[in-house]
C-alpha cells in the first residue's frame, strides 16, 4: 500500500511539474507577445518624434526665410528712401525715367509680396495637414497603448 502510495504521489508530482513548466512556459510566451507589441508602439512613437524634429527642421527654414523677406522689405524701404532723396535732388527728365523704373520696381515688389504671401498660406496649409494627420496618428498610437495596457491589466 505505501509502495502504491508513494507511486501514486510520485505520478501527482510529475503532473504538478508538467503543470508548472507549462504554465512557466505560456508565461514567457505571453510576456514576449507583450514585449513585441510594446517594441512595435515604441517604433511608432520613435518614427512621431523624427517626424517632428523633421517638422522643426522645416519650421526653422520658414523663420529663416521670413528673416530673409524682412531683410528684403528694408531693402525695398531703403531704395524707396533713396528714390526720394534722389527725386528731390535731379532735374525734372530725370525724375520722369526714375519714377517710371520706381513704378515698374514696384510692380515686381507687389508680384515678389504676393508669391511670399502666396507661399506663406501654402506652408501653413501643409503644416496644417501635416499636424492634423500627426495628431490623428498619435491618437491612434495612444489608443492601442491604452488597448495594450487594458489587456495587460
Amino acid at each position: 500500500q505505501f509502495f502504491e502510495n508513494q507511486l501514486v504521489f510520485h505520478q501527482i508530482l510529475e503532473i504538478c511539474s508538467s503543470s508548472l513548466r507549462n504554465f512557466q512556459n505560456q508565461l514567457v510566451s505571453r510576456q514576449f507577445s507583450e514585449n513585441q507589441l510594446a517594441f512595435h508602439q515604441f517604433s511608432e512613437i520613435e518614427l512621431t518624434f523624427h517626424q517632428f524634429s523633421e517638422n522643426q527642421l522645416v519650421l526653422h527654414q520658414f523663420f529663416q526665410n521670413q528673416l530673409a523677406f524682412h531683410q528684403i522689405l528694408e531693402i525695398c524701404s531703403t531704395s524707396v528712401r533713396n528714390f526720394q532723396n534722389q527725386l528731390a535732388s535731379r532735374q525734372f527728365s530725370e525724375n520722369q525715367f526714375v519714377l517710371h523704373q520706381f513704378f515698374e520696381n514696384q510692380l515686381v515688389f507687389h508680384q515678389i509680396l504676393e508669391i511670399c504671401s502666396t507661399s506663406l498660406r501654402n506652408f501653413q496649409n501643409q503644416l496644417a495637414s501635416r499636424q492634423l494627420s500627426e495628431n490623428q496618428l498619435v491618437l491612434h498610437q495612444f489608443s492601442e497603448i491604452e488597448v495594450g495596457f487594458s489587456s495587460v491589466l
